[in-house]
């Protein structure tokens, strides 16, 4: 016979494994949303950083910012800062996370021509 103060614990230790599985999966989607939004912010950011600095180099452009500007709105990426150090272009670009508590992530990026010694 059983006690019938048990009764009923089986459901509750279910109900808790569920809960557990529903956080863990909850925590590995939003470690993948954060290493997705990073990885496409820095893919961003070198790819605007470049046209900027080839742009300027070239001279085929007068505000080499305003080009980056524009690669990083085409990739709904938000450019934070842009800055012509000489011949160098120096940036940073964010992008929105779906994760709370967590808004943006920011990546930096320079580009510019290299001396070939």
């Amino acid at each position: 016979m059983r006690n019938r103060c048990e009764e009923g614990s089986g459901t509750m230790a279910g109900a808790i494994l569920v809960m557990l599985a529903a956080l863990a999966l909850a925590v590995v989607a939003a470690v993948g949303n954060l290493l997705i939004c990073q990885q496409r912010a820095r893919s961003v950011a070198d790819a605007a950083a470049f046209n900027a600095a080839y742009a300027w180099w070239q001279a085929s452009t007068e505000d080499p910012c305003a080009l980056a500007n524009d690669v990083a709105m085409a990739q709904q990426v938000t450019l934070v800062e842009c800055v012509m150090v000489g011949d160098d272009v120096r940036l940073s670009v964010a992008k929105d996370t779906q994760v709370p508590g967590i808004g943006q992530v920011v990546k930096e990026a320079r580009a510019g021509p290299v001396d070939c010694e």
